[in-house]
């Protein structure tokens, strides 16, 4: 009997821990662009459903922003950002969150980046404007 408990509490366990993944995957939510530079970012949550994922009193250009994480935009959703002008500050964008990086070969990109960032990180992919 309690081998039997033992074994359906670690089943409920594992279909948890594989629920939690899925949703990682799946989940979209808008993030609004504070600022980029050859596709490093930092980003605010529009959603704060996800705040887990950023962080808050981060101070940058004279603000303070709650909400925030850095991310490294890939060469395909740069593409998808096509904007008329270069600037995407001020850009909000549907994303997702992804587990790591997209490889990408044959992306190249310059080496400047933002000049400070939040602590948390998180890899993204654009899944819309």
């Amino acid at each position: 009997m309690r081998t039997s408990f033992i074994a359906l509490f670690l089943i409920g366990l594992l279909q948890l821990s594989c629920t939690k993944k899925d949703d990682l995957n799946t989940a979209t939510f808008k993030v609004k662009i504070i600022k980029e530079v050859c596709n490093d970012a930092i980003v605010q949550l529009i959603d704060t459903s996800y705040k887990q994922y950023a962080e808050n009193g981060f101070a940058f250009e004279g603000q303070n922003y709650n909400h925030v994480f850095f991310t490294r935009f890939s060469c395909a959703d740069r593409t998808k950002m096509q904007t008329l002008t270069s600037d995407l500050t001020g850009l909000v964008i549907t994303v997702k969150l992804l587990n790591q990086a997209k490889s990408e070969p044959d992306c190249g990109t310059c080496a400047a980046t933002v000049s400070s960032r939040p602590n948390k990180s998180q890899f993204i992919e654009v899944v819309g404007l």
